[in-house]
């Protein structure tokens, strides 16, 4: 009785860090890498049964591939919307460097807002400085700012996707 106790009670505290991982991911914070290494400890804890290594693998290399989708969906859309080269690394830049500053002044919700002002802005100064055309300059930084936006709904989607995954295995 009190073994099958002890499960619910560990597996309950499992999917509650899974769930944490999803709802840390909005603001900046490495959620896929924790639901990747929640699933690492459920593996090393269980003999990899049913979480297997290569499975293990996968959910870390999918939280690889949302970092670097995220970081450049901004470029990317920046680009789309008419930007240079320049555009592209303003984005880049200032969705990093928005992040950093605005976690400073706000932790955590800070980092968001940050990170989509700053790719907004980069890209724009940066398309600016290099066309000197500022409706075209404008239309760049609206796109960074919604690839930004874009990359984020792409990483919580992954990162529900994950938990699902780790879900349909265990179940």
């Amino acid at each position: 009785m009190l073994e099958s106790i002890g499960f619910i009670f560990t597996q309950t505290l499992f999917f509650i860090g899974l769930l944490v991982g999803i709802v840390l991911i909005p603001f900046g914070l490495p959620g896929t890498f924790l639901i990747a290494a929640l699933a690492l400890v459920h593996g090393l804890l269980t003999s990899f049964l049913p979480l297997t290594v290569n499975f293990v693998l996968i959910l870390f290399g999918l939280a690889v591939l949302a970092e670097v989708i995220e970081f450049f969906l901004g470029a990317v859309a920046a680009k789309k919307f008419g930007g240079s080269k320049y555009a592209m690394w303003g984005a880049v830049i200032g969705g990093f460097v928005g992040a950093v500053f605005a976690t400073g002044i706000m932790p955590v919700v800070g980092t968001l807002i940050g990170a989509f002002a700053g790719a907004f802005v980069g890209a724009f100064l940066f398309e600016y400085m290099h066309a000197k055309n500022v409706e075209n300059a404008l239309r760049v930084g609206f796109g960074a700012f919604l690839g930004a936006v874009s990359g984020k709904l792409m990483k919580i989607t992954l990162g529900i996707a994950m938990v699902v995954m780790i879900g349909y295995r265990l179940f």
